[in-house]
């Protein structure tokens, strides 16, 4: 099974979404590996939504920009996550933030 870490960036495996959302992001917490499921956000062109910047937040993957869709967030079967492309941990407080955002509205 490949290992998958909070923040890591796996490509999209559906062939049909693939080019509207290249890659995922893994959010959920290491500590909850035991789980068949990993709860994700894609990754999409970017974009922005006014006044709600901070709930995409934008990273570069591969030298590309992007911006985490964290209002898309959902499961995926973690079987089906092939090896990580990247890690956004540097970019966690941003990440956190949106997420904080989606649930709070702060």
């Amino acid at each position: 099974m490949v290992s998958l870490r909070q923040f890591d960036v796996f490509p999209n495996p559906s062939p049909r979404t693939r080019a509207e959302h290249p890659y995922f992001v893994v959010l959920q917490s290491d500590r909850l590996e035991r789980f068949a499921t990993r709860i994700v956000a894609p990754l999409i062109a970017p974009t922005k939504i006014q006044f709600l910047e901070h709930l995409l937040p934008e990273v570069v993957v591969e030298g590309e920009p992007y911006v985490i869709a964290i209002p898309d967030l959902g499961p995926i079967p973690a079987k089906m996550l092939q090896p990580a492309v990247a890690n956004l941990e540097a970019e966690r407080y941003c990440i956190l933030g949106a997420i904080d955002m989606l649930f709070t509205g702060a």
